[in-house]
Formats: C-alpha cells, structure tokens, sequence
C-alpha cells in the first residue's frame, strides 16, 4: 500500500527535471575517469545537426534540454577505441544514463561500432552471442518484458512451445541451458516452469516468464557458441544478466497495466546530491492479471494462472571507485485446473482431474566490484538461490491415476574473477566459480513411490584465459583453460564415491580482413552434469566439443551481416538400456520425469552441425529490419552403433523476419507523438516425436513412446505472426506514456504441440500450441 501511495503521489507532483542524456566515460581495465573525451549525440528520427561536448575532470557529460526520441552516440578520445551507439532512447520524465567503459587502442583509428548491445557492457563476443535489450523487449511484439522470448528472434534459438520461454540452442536440449546472474549460477529463475511440456511437469531451464522484468536487466546476453573460459557446466549456452543500477540523481517512477498483468517500479538516489560515493536504488514489483484473457475467450487449457514477484538491486559506491551490489527477487506462482462437473464438457482423461501445481523461487546475493591497480581488477559474486515446486493431481473416479510431486532444489554459489592487463598488447583474466547443490524430489502414483532423490554435492569450476592482440589490433587470439569438477553423492558397494574433473581448452581467434569485415573462428571442450533427476551411482559429466566459424560485415554503423557455422560433437551422452525407455537419454529429455529411469548408462553419441545467416537494419530514419535463417541437423545414435535417428529438436530450418517502422511527430515544443507498427514472423520445421505405441499406451492407460527408433514422426511446419501497435506520448519535461497492443499468433494457427493417447477417447489425440493471445497495455514513466 505504501508504494502505491508513493505512486500515486510522484504523479500528482510537478517534476522538473528535463529531457536529457547524461553518462560518464572510464576506462575498461582500472575505472579511472576518462577526461577530455569528445562525445557526439545526433537524433535518428530527425535531420538534425549532431551535437558535441567533452567528458569532464571526472569522466561524466551531459545533455539537457534535448529533444525526445532515438539517438546515435559517438565516443572518441585519444588512446582507446572510437565507439559508436545506435538505439539509444531519450523519453520525457525518464534520465538515460549511459556508463561507458573504452577499451585502450594501440591502433590510431581503431573503432567498435555496438549495434543493439547496452552501453557500458564487456565488448561483445565475436562468436555465438546474442545481447539482449531492454529497449527491444519493448519494441518487439510480443515479448511480454522476457529477454528469453527476444533471444528467440535471433538465429539458433527455437521456442519450445508459444506458451512458454523453454528453448532449444543450435539443436541441443533446453536442459542444457544455464542461467546466471552476476556472475553466478542460480536456480531455473522463471515462472511457472511447467507452462508447455508435455508431462505438465517442470523444466530445468524455462517457465511461462521470467521472474523479474527486462527492465531490470544491463549488460545481459545470451551466449549460443563456443564460449570461452569462464563459462561453464553448460553444453547448450549460457543466459547471462546483469542488474543495472538505478539513477542516483533523480527519483523515477514507472507504472505499466495491461491484460498480462501490473508491473509497478520505482529507482532513485540513497545518498546526498553532493556526496562523493553515490548510491540508488531500484525496486520492481509484479502481479499477474492473466485471468482477464480467460473472461475474453482465451485459452489457457481450461487452466487458472496467478504469479507475482518482488525484485531489487541496490548500489552502492565505495573508496577507491569500488561498487557494491546487493540484489534479490522472490516469485509465487500457481496454476490450477479442476475438473469437469458436467458430463457434456468432458472430453478427455484431464477433465476427471483436480491439478494443482504451485513454485516458490527466492533469490538473494551481494557482488563487489574493486580496483586493485590502473591496470588490475577483481569482482566477487556470492547468491544463494531456490525453488520449491508442489504438483498434486487426484481423481475422485480414477484413484489409481492420482500422483504428486515434490521437488525442493537450492544452490549456494559464489564467483572471483581476476583482470590483470600485462600490456598493450596481452591481457590476463582467471577466475574460480564454487556451487553447493542441494536437491530433493520425491514422486508418487497412488501412494506408491515412483522417484526419490536426496542428494547434495560441491562442484568447483576453476578458469584462466590469455587474449593478445597485435600491434595494428587486426589480430586477435584468445586462449584459455576451464575446469569442472565435483563429487557424486551416490555411492554403493560397486561404486565408491568418486570426484570427476573434467579439463577444457578454450581458443578462439579474430582477423580483421578489411574495414568492416572479420572472420573469427573458436573451438572448445565442454561439459555439464546431467538434471539432477537422473543423477546415479554412475553419473559423470555429460561432454560434447563445440567448434564455430564465423564472418561478419559491418557496411555501416547502421548494417551488419553475418554468417556462422558451427558443428557439436556429443562424446558422452547418458540413456536408459532397460525397456520400456531404451534410448530415452540427456540428449533429447526436457522435463522432470516422476519415475525412476533405471539403466540409465552413457550410451548415446551425437552430431549436431548448422549454419546461420543474418542481416540486421538498426532503427535509423524512422524504421528498423532483422532477417535471419538457420539450417541445422541434429543426429545420435545409440551405443555407438548404426542407425543414426533424428534428435528431438532436429528441425531442419529456422527463420524469422522482424520488421518495424516508427512515425514520429512534434505537435509543439516538448509534445512529440510517436506511433508504431512492428511485426514478427517466424517459421521452422514441425516438432519431432518418437513413435507413439498405441498397444503399449493401452495396457499401461498412459503414452508410450518407442524411443529406440528416434525421432522419426515430425508435425507440419510451425508458423505464426506477431504484432505490436503503439503509442507514445512525450509530455513536456514531466512524463511519457505508451498505449500498445501485442497480438500473438496473429493469424490463429494451429501449430501442433505433440500428440498423446487418452485413456478416455481410446485413441491419439492432438495438442495445440497456443491460439490468438491480445495483450494491450498502458505504460508511464515520470
């Protein structure tokens, strides 16, 4: 109640604060302010004459009294790289505050042109990594403020269902996906992550909607490639976010309410104006009114959703330009399902069910950032994290069919990384990431236990990376070490328990060609444990080598072009030798299963090799355009042994189209209006299914794969169209707002999910993905 009084009364309250861009320049390897800088801002809607101003004494600049809308912004000062900003967003009542960091030049005219990356982020990867915006979670239909949902509108990246952000990267099992905040790996930190599986069970990895919103998010990417040292226990890729701070100058409010839900956030200064080490705070809160789409007709599985969520991040400066973050987030979330009471609705096994799945995920840490030289750093993150999830499905008709599921999974991490320039030309930077994993789960059918896991473990990720660069920086060679171990909680009179250290070479190398045109090319080893449901006595990592070849063209600073290839080859992959499982494995399982596997030995290889092309327009003159495909095939086989079969997520082809244009008008000083029009279109190869056994399901009431023979059956084609529509209005110095309509599945189509068989109509059915959602919205920032 009392942060929506605050609410309520920063919006009765005049607040003079006016359109302006402000930020400061440091340098990449010791903070030091960089002064003298020239930094150069020039609008992107209008023909308008760039302005300049240099950096300070203390590194900081600023714009005041400027016109609302989109911005380039360049950098340039003498010893490190030009930079270049495009998409930068200057709105009324809301400061943007970029925190820039240059990297030193040994060139004369070296330049990084940063195309949709956020300002002030590590320099980008030249391989396998996709930044993630908060802008563009605004901009893009369809979203819903999920960085998970952007990312798969970049090559590489499926959606495993339109209900959720559960995805599959370059062919591999969403399972094989991590998540990381600051530095350290928590827990799955999404909503509902039950929402589109097939068992209504939850994933490792994904959920209905992450559990904090983007605009929270800095410095966040996806990583899909052969990633470097430093990232780890991940065969698939890496959800790496940071938490931005919030302004320390000025108190800003934002309030959003659509048919989704209400999302309330508040950031400002905790220290004085004059103070010497500043502080902010940021603070979000979220409550989901997904009930509303139901009373207009919307399907959800005849299912009721609820979430909220709290989330926060305070800053703090120390002595000597050190930082302090204390962060946390804690989400609720069920959805519920009861069963028919007419027999006329009853159309399916489900219907004679009550359903109720409930999660409960926590988030706690602190992270330091310290100087330790002009030329040396160190960052330590620790954050413990948690899930409880509670499923209970019961019948009054079928009581034999009623089961439960209780899953408790905490992790207790901690991160040190070390930056060392030794000169110009090389760097050094090593680290150690240790994880206590605690996790508990415990099935059951009709009081009969299915499942049980107790176990705990410390596994322990040490890392050291070399980069060089050469003289004229047209070369570049990155290579570096990364360590997995732990301990397997199980042991046994046949298997003693026993520490696995898995070593990882890292390389990767850049060349420079021509202004405007790189080639990069990097190889790896990798591995990770398997979910925590199927560890046993005899689990060792999961292992896979990774190796990428990549070209990209800059023509412009509003252009780039790129093409990638990349090949995995899946050494050690874990399946079930007992019937009826045999060949269900790690490579192609995406969800909890509730019974015990058994048999469960590495005996599956793999092979999974693709291309991407991609062209991307940055919003420039008014409009904006991404265009991208990808060719993959994902194979395994079993026991070494011929036939190859298809995997699960071995879709052929994937291609998205998002295209957007924006009209931008000054009805008077300080009162521009902005209307929008983007869209989304996305086509891939139907999901695959093994062959469903209709004798099998029915003698055991339930569905029954062959798994042995693959992957073999696959849907039509998966297509489906997004919309967005908006509205922004920037009023005077004092407030913005946007109006917007999001349209999913634009066109209504029937995109097939998986099939079943139903104990009820005796026969395979058909399950969909989800119809037509409407989401419109309301947004204000003062």
């Amino acid at each position: 109640m009392r942060f929506l009084l605050l609410f309520l009364f920063a919006l009765t309250t005049t607040i003079l604060s006016a359109q302006t861009l402000r930020g400061s320049l440091r340098d990449a390897d010791s903070n030091e302010p960089i002064v003298g800088a020239t930094i150069q801002i020039k609008h992107l809607h209008r023909q308008s004459t760039p302005v300049s101003l240099a950096s300070s004494p203390d590194g900081s600049f600023l714009f005041e009294g400027i016109r609302a809308g989109y911005y380039t912004v360049e950098i340039m000062a003498q010893g490190y790289e030009n930079q270049t900003l495009t998409e930068i967003n200057v709105s009324s009542g809301k400061e943007q505050v970029l925190e820039l960091i240059l990297r030193r030049s040994n060139a004369q005219l070296a330049e990084v042109t940063i195309l949709g990356a956020q300002p002030g982020r590590r320099p980008l990867l030249p391989l396998g990594e996709i930044p993630l915006t908060k802008d563009q979670t605004l901009r893009l239909p369809a979203m819903f403020f999920d960085p998970a949902r952007l990312a798969m509108a970049y090559p590489g990246v499926a959606q495993m269902d339109d209900g959720t952000n559960n995805m599959s990267i370059r062919g591999n099992s969403p399972t094989s996906m991590r998540w990381r905040l600051e530095g350290v790996d928590i827990v799955n930190p999404n909503h509902l992550p039950n929402a589109g599986t097939f068992g209504d069970r939850g994933s490792a990895s994904g959920g209905g909607v992450l559990m904090f919103s983007a605009q929270l998010l800095d410095n966040s990417s996806l990583l899909t490639g052969a990633m470097p040292a430093g990232y780890g226990d991940a065969l698939g890729g890496v959800m790496d976010m940071n938490l931005r701070k919030g302004n320390t100058r000025q108190h800003e409010f934002t309030a959003q309410a659509g048919l989704i839900g209400l999302d309330l956030a508040a950031e400002g200064p905790m220290a004085g104006k004059n103070s010497s080490n500043p502080a902010s705070y940021l603070v979000n809160y979220r409550y989901s009114t997904v009930g509303l789409l139901g009373q207009m007709g919307v399907s959800f599985g005849d299912e009721q959703i609820n979430f909220q969520d709290l989330s926060f991040n305070l800053f703090k400066e120390g002595k000597n330009g050190s930082r302090w973050n204390i962060f946390g987030m804690g989400g609720l979330n069920e959805n519920i399902f009861r069963h028919k009471t007419d027999t006329a609705e009853i159309k399916y096994f489900k219907d004679f069910f009550d359903i109720d799945y409930q999660s409960k995920t926590g988030v706690a840490g602190v992270s330091n950032w310290t100087p330790l030289s002009r030329n040396a750093w160190i960052k330590t993150t620790i954050a413990a994290s948690g899930q409880l999830t509670e499923r209970n499905a019961s019948s009054a008709v079928y009581l034999e069919d009623g089961n439960t599921d209780d899953i408790r999974e905490s992790r207790l991490s901690g991160a040190i990384t070390y930056f060392q320039r030794l000169n110009l030309r090389w760097k050094l930077i090593a680290g150690l990431s240790v994880t206590h994993q605690n996790y508990m789960a415990e099935s059951a059918q009709n009081q009969t236990v299915t499942l049980s896991k107790d176990h705990q473990y410390l596994q322990i990720q040490p890392w050291a990376s070399l980069q060089w660069i050469s003289i004229k920086e047209k070369t570049q060679i990155q290579a570096g070490f990364h360590g997995n171990g732990y301990r397997n909680p199980y042991t046994s009179s046949s298997f003693p328990s026993t520490f696995y250290f898995a070593p990882e070479p890292r390389l990767s190398i850049t060349q420079v060609l021509a202004p405007g045109h790189r080639i990069s090319a990097a190889a790896g080893l990798y591995n990770q444990l398997p979910a925590q449901w199927l560890l046993n006595e005899e689990t060792n990592f999961q292992r896979a080598s990774k190796y990428s070849l990549a070209y990209q063209w800059l023509p412009n600073k509003q252009w780039q072009f790129k093409v990638e290839g990349f090949l995995q080859e899946a050494h050690r992959e874990y399946a079930s030798t007992n019937f009826p499982l045999w060949g269900l494995g790690t490579l192609n399982l995406s969800e909890y299963t509730p019974t015990n596997i058994g048999g469960f030995f590495p005996a599956n290889s793999g092979r999974t090799s693709g291309v991407e092309v991609s062209a991307e327009k940055r919003l420039v003159n008014g409009w904006f355009m991404m265009v991208n495909g990808t060719f993959i095939d994902s194979k395994f086989n079993y026991e070494s042994v011929k036939p190859i079969f298809s995997t699960r997520w071995d879709f052929g082809k994937m291609a998205n189209l998002v295209i957007g244009k924006e009209w931008q008008k000054e009805k008077r000083p300080g009162k521009e209006r902005t209307f929008g029009l983007n869209a989304r279109v996305v086509w891939m190869g139907g999901v695959r299914e093994p062959f469903l056994d209709v004798e099998l399901s029915r003698n055991s009431r339930t569905t029954m794969y062959d798994y042995y023979s693959g992957y073999n059956q696959q849907a039509p084609d998966y297509f489906r169209a997004d919309m967005r529509v908006y509205w922004r209005k920037n009023l005077g110095n004092r407030r913005n707002s946007t109006f917007a309509l999001d349209i999913q599945n634009l066109t209504a189509q029937e995109n097939v999910a998986y099939h079943f068989y139903d104990p009820y109509t005796d026969q395979v059915e058909t399950k969909y993905q989800l119809t037509t959602i409407p989401n419109f919205s309301w947004r204000l920032e003062f």
